[in-house]
């Protein structure tokens, strides 16, 4: 059985992903977080994590570990390029030192405003927050590994993700978890436009990508069709059957907020991957497991 070393496998992502993989891989996460899945955990920060501290005969390295939240990361500059870039190029020297693949979860976020739709991966990238340069600085720094040592690396676009056990600070999750336990919708800007994907499709696409590629790959991972906020908001009151009215607040609205944006995903598409969730899914997916969970998601 292959060995796999994943970092933020405690996280949305990882801990889909995990269990995707446990019984195909004998998988190895990199996290400081306890986990309750049965893998073999190394808890170090990502920064810190040396080859000593890795198994022999790590096939792959999948590279999840990263702060996410945009707000967040705008606050906070210094600790999320010490985290997002210096995280990665570290995780990246670990993997030329053993001779391992390497997959980097990226983010939509790296293109800016789009100049044309849909975004293919050759679109010109034009960050314009501090998570999306720290993702960009990163998706160098993997080019340029892979260019200069041989490594095999894929970088994966992704759009707007959601599902089940999602991040508190996506709107999917804010939208479900006011319609529980609020009486009201209080959110930014209804009328952003984003491609949402919903987190097994993302898993089914790493997967494809760990099986099949070689060399240097940059891959979007969308539905191809975007809706706004407003829109999850209407379809998430018709599956809840709740009449809660929604506000737009606006200072929770972001700066430099991109009005529309969607993926041309035909690259991924060739190694033979398709969506499998309609947003109607999978929101319903998402919403049912809220109720399940004690209205906490």
């Amino acid at each position: 059985m292959k060995k796999l070393l994943i970092t933020g496998h405690d996280g949305f992502i990882g801990k889909n992903l995990v269990n995707a993989l446990i019984n195909k891989y004998e998988i190895f996460g990199v996290s400081l977080n306890k986990s309750p899945q049965k893998i073999n955990q190394i808890k170090k920060n990502i920064n810190n994590l040396m080859v000593d501290d890795i198994p022999k005969k790590i096939s792959s390295i999948i590279h999840l570990a990263a702060l996410t939240d945009v707000d967040y990361c705008q606050k906070n500059p210094i600790e999320c390029f010490q985290a997002n870039v210096y995280g990665t190029q570290n995780i990246l020297e670990i993997a030329r030192k053993i001779n391992a693949n390497f997959i980097f979860l990226s983010t939509n976020h790296v293109y800016g405003p789009p100049k044309k739709l849909p975004i293919r991966e050759d679109h010109p990238k034009n960050p314009e927050s501090i998570y999306a340069a720290s993702k960009l600085l990163s998706e160098i720094i993997c080019k340029t590994y892979s260019k200069n040592y041989g490594i095999n690396v894929s970088v994966i676009r992704l759009f707007s993700v959601y599902g089940p056990n999602s991040a508190k600070h996506l709107v999917t999750t804010k939208i479900i978890s006011q319609i529980l336990n609020s009486s009201s919708i209080k959110l930014g800007n209804l009328f952003p436009k984003r491609d949402f994907v919903y987190i097994d499709d993302v898993i089914n696409a790493i997967q494809f990508i760990l099986k099949k590629t070689s060399g240097y790959n940059e891959f979007n991972v969308g539905t191809g069709k975007s809706h706004s906020i407003l829109e999850i908001y209407k379809i998430l009151k018709k599956i809840s059957g709740t009449q809660n009215p929604i506000t737009s607040i606006k200072s929770k609205s972001r700066k430099n907020e991109i009005r529309n944006i969607y993926s041309n995903s035909n690259k991924i598409k060739k190694l033979g991957w398709t969506q499998k969730y309609s947003l109607e899914k999978g929101l319903k997916t998402t919403f049912n497991w809220a109720l399940t969970h004690d209205k906490k998601i």
